[in-house]
C-alpha cells in the first residue's frame, strides 16, 4: 500500500450499529468522508484554505463495496489515494477500509469529487499546487482494484407516484457541513431509513424477521449526487425493486426535493438476507420473492 496514505483510523461504536448488529451504512460513508477530507488536506486543500476561499470539495458520485461486516468494538484503518484526474475536472479517489485486528478488508470506496464555489455552486478548477500533488499520488492502486460495472444502471425517473414513498422529512442544520451542504452520510442515512419501508412492501417486518433470525446487509452501492442538499429543504424518497435473484436482490431509491420535484440523489443497492446467528447469507424466502416480482413489474413499467 505504499502509494496509499493512511487517512482514517478508529473503532466502531455501539451507537453506529443497526438492528442487525453491524455498523450501519451511513457510518461507512461518514468514515470514508473523513478519509477523503484528510486526502484533500494532503493535496493542500485543508479546511482553513477552503473556508477562506468560500470553496468546498463536493462528492458527485460514490461506489461502495461492502465486503465484511464491522461490529461494535472493531478497530479499522482507511488507506486512500488518487485514482486519476478526469477531463471534466473531477478527481477520482480510491479508499480501502480494513479491520485492523483481522486484517480483512471491510469495504472499498470509489469517489468522484469536484471543487465548487459554496455560494453559487459553480464548479471550479483545482489549484495548480493541488493538481501537482494529486499527480504525485495518482496510481493504479492495485490494493484497491476498481470494481466491475454495477449489475443494474440507475433507473430513469418516470412516474414517481408508481413507486413506494419510503421517506419524507426535512434537512436540519446539524446535518450540514460548515459550508452549509449535507455530506454523503446524511444522504445515505435517509436511504437506510427507506429499507424497512421497502421490506414491509415485501411482507417483512421487524417481528417476522427476528422470529426467523433474518437480517439484511448491503453488498454494493452506486450513488449519484445530482445537486447539493441544504438546510430547510423538505425531501422525500421514492423506491422500487429491480430484481430478485436466489440470494442477491437489487433495488433503488430516488431522493427528491418535495417542493421543486428536482432529483437530488439516486442510488442502486445490491443486498441480501442473512442468518443472524450463523452470520451467513440465506436465500430470499419464496413468499418475499413473489411480492418482489410484483414490485419489479410496477417499478420498471
Amino acid at each position: 500500500m505504499s502509494a496509499l496514505l493512511v487517512t482514517r483510523r478508529g473503532s466502531i461504536n455501539a451507537w453506529e450499529c443497526d438492528q442487525w448488529g453491524h455498523m450501519n451504512v451511513q457510518f461507512y460513508l461518514a468514515k470514508a468522508s473523513d478519509a477523503q477530507a484528510a486526502l484533500a488536506a494532503s493535496l493542500g486543500l485543508g479546511p482553513s484554505r477552503l473556508r477562506q476561499a468560500g470553496q468546498g470539495v463536493l462528492t458527485v458520485a460514490d461506489r461502495i463495496l461492502f465486503k465484511r461486516e464491522l461490529r461494535a468494538g472493531d478497530t479499522f484503518c482507511v488507506h486512500s489515494g488518487v485514482r486519476g484526474i478526469a477531463a471534466d475536472g473531477t478527481l477520482d479517489f480510491a479508499s480501502r477500509m480494513t479491520n485492523t485486528e483481522s486484517g480483512v478488508e471491510a469495504a472499498s470506496f470509489e469517489t468522484r469529487a469536484r471543487l465548487v464555489d459554496l455560494t453559487s455552486g459553480q464548479a471550479l478548477g483545482w489549484p495548480d499546487d493541488a493538481l501537482a500533488r494529486a499527480r504525485e499520488l495518482t496510481d493504479e492502486h492495485v490494493d484497491v482494484p476498481p470494481p466491475k460495472p454495477m449489475a443494474h444502471a440507475q433507473p430513469p425517473v418516470r412516474d414517481l407516484d408508481r413507486l413506494i414513498l419510503s421517506y419524507r422529512g426535512s434537512i436540519e442544520s446539524w446535518e450540514c457541513e460548515e459550508g452549509g451542504i449535507v455530506p454523503p452520510r446524511f444522504h445515505i442515512a435517509r436511504f437506510a431509513d427507506c429499507a424497512n419501508h421497502l421490506f414491509r412492501e415485501l411482507g417483512l417486518n421487524k417481528a417476522s424477521m427476528r422470529a426467523n433470525n433474518l437480517g439484511s446487509a448491503a453488498l454494493d452501492y452506486e450513488i449519484d449526487y445530482h445537486r447539493p442538499m441544504r438546510v430547510g429543504q423538505v425531501v422525500e424518497t421514492r423506491s422500487g425493486m429491480l430484481d430478485a435473484g436466489e440470494k442477491v436482490f437489487h433495488f433503488f431509491h430516488h431522493l427528491i426535493d418535495s417542493s421543486s420535484g428536482e432529483l437530488i440523489t439516486s442510488i442502486v443497492v445490491a443486498a441480501l438476507f442473512f442468518d443472524l446467528v450463523a452470520r451467513k447469507s440465506v436465500a430470499m424466502p419464496e413468499p418475499v420473492r413473489a411480492r418482489a416480482e410484483r414490485l419489479i413489474a410496477t417499478s420498471l413499467s
